[in-house]
């Protein structure tokens, strides 16, 4: 049986306004321990495949949670950049890609 895995996008109003004109399911926050609590909840739902979020308030949550996040291969957590399109860790997907498939695809 084949599951389908939902987006999820929490954030702020800028990223969630954009997502939300797309069509995906959206949790609108506000403040960091907000989107600690919301990010955590979504965690628990399995039905959720990919976790879009901010990238500034996913790098203030608690090393407890970002520890746990390091560990899990499943929900991919997607983590967007300002709407200033400054990047604060560039290499931040290829590390996703790396902990999901459990090697480098860019090694040689």
């Amino acid at each position: 049986m084949v599951m389908k895995a939902k987006f999820l996008v929490i954030g702020d109003a800028p990223l969630v306004t954009g997502m939300r004109l797309a069509g995906l399911e959206y949790c609108r926050v506000a403040d960091e321990s907000d989107f600690q609590q919301k990010l955590e909840q979504a965690l628990t739902e399995e039905e959720f495949g990919i976790i879009v979020v901010n990238e500034y308030l996913l790098n203030k949550i608690d090393w407890r949670l970002r520890k746990k996040l390091d560990s899990i291969a499943y929900p991919v957590i997607i983590p967007m950049p300002a709407y200033t399109g400054v990047s604060e860790e560039g290499d931040e997907i290829r590390q996703m890609i790396k902990r999901a498939l459990g090697f480098d695809l860019a090694a040689k």
